[in-house]
């Protein structure tokens, strides 16, 4: 039995028909009213905008019921200061809807996009952003894959192609905020998936492993961008990036901070702005936005910045001693490309954001009881200059200020609605106040330096008998030890890389055990922190780096933090570069480093009135708002990092920081060239000596012998630590012996001189060849084979004598009896068609008499023959 009876279906779908017709009628001119947006169209010629946008209801172009409808939203600049002018209601961007029939007529009508300009595009759960940036179309998609992320987006430029995601730890009841600690719990991975590039490991274990020290180091730039963004943020919250398709032209280390802080925008997650990265290079003194890989090539500065529409909130990079001026131009440039891509971001989440998590807030009444408490302690503290003696007086001032507000006899307090937790943040909010508030009335730091005074400085080098090059670099109650290792291209790092294996000339390794703090703790592989820092300080030294030519080893520094308290990576540069001086390393210059700290509020963008300190301590670091660290020489900058707390910092703050940090610089170099002018002019006893000798291509088989043979018997003839040639001809003698080297040199320039005409020939044989039966004394040997010697006849003139010519009895092994540079005798036999000798001493030696017919029994027993035809053939063969 049906649901409706059959008499009255017809009547029935007719008149629903006619309800449907009548209500598309009305929806239709509903759609086609203009509605008009007073915050919108308070926009519209604004003398100020530089792209000028409106808004209109969405119009159907066209009614179609087989293909759906998908409308493109197409949204421009705004006018400078034009959003602190709106009220909190129309703060709402300026936007038009255009309905189009299909993706690819919104992706055609928007191949035009101006640059900065961005639009969003919905096809049912998918959203894709699209935006133009330095000339480039960069995409943003999400609905499609990762549905069961907070956060899940796959950006595309070009061929580049990376997943990226955002999770965060499920709260325990629907009230439960988290209190924030120290630490924001917050981890980023970054992966390259070696089969973006169309490759694959190629060890034993085909899997992609262990991340590589590029995915660590990209993984602490996306780390150090949203940062800063989530304070206050108390769950566990996890980013994933990975890259799936690369096509070896548009980087994915910038594209995957953009991808990161889309998908924290889409998610429940708070931050507290969108952010967005660049990268800029300076190539012919142009400054380039993301340039491509081969742009970077012949770059003098290559920085990564990232940064919200209002600050800059994170930099790394490195320069070839690039003066401060140009620094801050690259920086000011990149934050005004960065600005409209926040833009785009922040319409993006308008359109498949979620609703944010709430923020935990401080009771304002923890923060009275603290500080009516805490004042005097924390400031009696403040003012004790030794490291370990201050921290006992804080550790003191804590347990009073807990005791007194939370005592064991005492049960909790009715109305008090904070607890120990907001206690102990308070507290750390109250120490920061104080230290800022010291500083700036009375111009005194913790340890009693000024805001722009560098701790005081000792050096000790050599500190270390068998090494090739050493230093003890000490700053304050900071302490580096470094060594430094020279050798051939055998020892060069294999950095793995989506380009393939590329090898280090020079690297640096960072070590920081747990006892530089006085502190127990793990020690093997090197953490993240430790990969990053040593990366800093190497790109702060590679562009003092002689050249291959000038000076071909390869130069391994090694960095032990034996004291730390504030600014060890710095003070690794400095040890460093004293370490390869006194290897006897000619670099370009001396290369210093200095931390640059900041105190500001937390919720401030820091500005050029804000206070800034030099060379920071450790404490100064924990409780500042900024660790800015900059190496480089007088001249200009080599390397730069940028880690914030508060909501960043402006180009005036940038450019402060910067010249302050260039007057440490200074005074730091001073005190290394005072003690180390320059590099030593001899390298260290036990340290490799290299000699170099260019032969012939063509020569290059000749030198390496069958089977190596030919190099491997010059190595151990001169007790060499290696012999390398490579394609071109150029060979590289390394022994700890110098006179060994260069013994080495002269027997490799004889064994290839007589080949084609090169670099070792001193004659050129043009006379006469000599007749047959011609005689010649004292002949040398130029070099040996497995079939015979070459021998120089003349000047200029070499020709073989095979080993059947050599000596009237056999020769088993040549190299028992003849070795280069050893003279013979020798007499010409023949000359071929090709005007080649035929040599023979053979000929010229005596024949050897005929044994004796009567011997002396020898009183050893004699094998008993037992055949007549054995014995008859053996007489016949003797």
């Amino acid at each position: 039995m049906g649901l409706v009876d059959r008499t009255t279906a017809p009547s029935l779908g007719r008149l629903s028909g006619w309800v449907s017709l009548i209500l598309a009628v009305l929806s239709l001119s509903m759609i086609f009213i203009l509605v008009p947006d007073p915050a919108r169209t308070t926009l519209v010629g604004h003398p100020t905008a530089r792209l000028n946008t409106y808004s209109l209801p969405s119009r159907l172009s066209r009614i179609s019921t087989d293909t759906p409808l998908r409308f493109s939203r197409a949204v421009g600049l705004q006018a400078p200061g034009m959003r602190a002018r709106l009220g909190p209601q129309q703060r709402r961007r300026p936007s038009f809807h255009v309905a189009v029939e299909s993706a690819e007529a919104a992706i055609e009508q928007e191949s035009d996009l101006a640059e900065g300009a961005y639009s969003v595009t919905r096809d049912g759960e998918k959203v894709n952003l699209r935006y133009k940036s330095a000339g480039r179309v960069v995409s943003i998609e999400t609905g499609t894959i990762g549905k069961l992320a907070a956060g899940a987006v796959m950006l595309q430029d070009g061929g580049t192609v990376l997943y990226t995601t955002a999770c965060a730890e499920r709260p325990m009841s629907p009230d439960d905020i988290g209190k924030p600690t120290d630490f924001t719990p917050l981890r980023v991975d970054y992966f390259e998936r070696s089969s973006a590039a169309g490759r694959t490991n190629q060890g034993f274990f085909k899997r992609d492993g262990r991340p590589s020290d590029r995915e660590v180091l990209i993984s602490r730039v996306i780390d150090r961008s949203i940062r800063p963004l989530l304070m206050g943020w108390a769950r566990e919250t996890q980013t994933l990036s990975w890259v799936l398709s690369y096509d070896k032209v548009h980087l994915p280390s910038t594209l995957s901070i953009v991808a990161s802080s889309a998908a924290l925008a889409m998610s429940e997650i708070p931050m507290r702005q969108v952010v967005a990265a660049v990268r800029v290079a300076m190539v012919d003194g142009e400054l380039l936005i993301n340039p491509t890989r081969d742009q970077l090539e012949n770059s003098t500065l290559e920085l990564i910045v990232s940064g919200t529409q209002e600050a800059v909130v994170m930099i790394e990079g490195e320069a070839s001693f690039v003066p401060e001026e140009q620094v801050l131009k690259a920086i000011s440039t990149a934050h005004d490309h960065i600005k409209p891509i926040c833009c785009a971001i922040e319409a993006f989440a308008e359109e498949v954001g979620k609703q944010k998590e709430a923020v935990y807030d401080l009771p304002e009444s923890a923060m009275e009881a603290v500080t009516d408490i805490g004042i005097p302690l924390i400031d009696e503290a403040l003012r004790i200059s030794e490291k370990q003696l201050r921290g006992a007086a804080f550790d003191k001032a804590k347990s009073f200020i807990m005791d007194t507000l939370f005592p064991e006899d005492e049960e909790a307090v009715e109305g008090r609605d904070w607890d120990q937790e907001d206690a102990k943040i308070a507290i750390k909010r109250l120490t920061i106040k104080r230290l800022r508030d010291m500083v700036e009335s009375e111009s005194r730091r913790i340890d009693g330096r000024g805001v722009s005074d560098v701790r005081e400085i000792t050096i000790d080098t050599p500190v270390l008998p068998c090494t090739h090059g050493s230093a003890l670099f000490t700053r304050g109650t900071t302490q580096a030890l470094a060594t430094v290792t020279l050798g051939d291209d055998s020892m060069q790092l294999i950095d793995p890389t989506l380009h393939g294996d590329i090898p280090k000339r020079f690297y640096l390794q960072y070590n920081f055990p747990p006892c530089s703090v006085g502190e127990v703790g793990r020690v093997g592989a090197p953490g993240r922190r430790e990969v990053g820092h040593g990366n800093l300080a190497e790109r702060g030294l590679l562009q003092s780096m002689p050249e291959y030519q000038d000076f071909p080893y390869t130069i391994r520094a090694e960095s032990l933090i034996t004291q730390s308290d504030g600014s060890s990576s710095m003070a690794t540069v400095c040890a460093c570069s004293l370490a390869m001086m006194d290897a006897g390393v000619p670099l370009v210059s001396p290369v210093a480093g200095v931390a640059m700290g900041l105190l500001v509020d937390p919720t401030a963008v820091a500005d050029k009135e804000s206070l800034i300190l030099t060379d920071i301590l450790g404490f100064e670091d924990a409780l500042g708002m900024m660790d800015f660290k900059v190496a480089g020489n007088a001249s200009g900058v080599t390397s730069i990092q940028l880690d914030i707390k508060n909501r960043g910092l402006s180009i005036g703050a940038v450019e402060k920081t910067l010249y302050r940090a260039r007057e440490a610089r200074e005074r730091i170099i001073g005190k290394m060239t005072s003690s180390l002018g320059s590099a030593r002019g001899e390298l260290a006893k036990w340290a490799p000596k290299i000699v170099s000798v260019k032969i012939p291509p063509g020569a290059i088989g000749k030198l390496i012998g069958p089977g190596g043979k030919t190099i491997r018997g010059i190595i151990e003839e001169f007790g060499l630590e290696s012999c390398d040639v490579n394609e071109g001809g150029m060979v590289k003698v390394m022994a700890i012996d110098m006179d060994a080297a260069k013994k080495a040199k002269k027997r490799i320039e004889e064994l290839v001189s007589e080949d084609e005409k090169g670099p070792f020939v001193k004659e050129v044989y043009k006379g006469p060849l000599p007749k047959v039966g011609e005689v010649f004394r004292q002949c040398k040997i130029l070099w040996t084979e497995a079939y015979g010697v070459f021998v120089e006849v003349k000047p200029g003139l070499k020709a073989l004598c095979h080993i059947s010519e050599l000596d009237v009895r056999r020769v088993e092994k040549i190299s028992d009896k003849f070795k280069p540079g050893d003279l013979i005798d020798v007499k010409v036999i023949d000359i071929n068609e090709k005007n080649q000798l035929r040599l023979s001493r053979r000929v010229l030696l005596p024949k050897p008499e005929p044994a004796a017919a009567s011997a002396k029994p020898s009183g050893k027993r004699t094998p008993h023959r037992t055949s007549p035809a054995v014995s008859a053939d053996n007489s016949e063969k003797s």
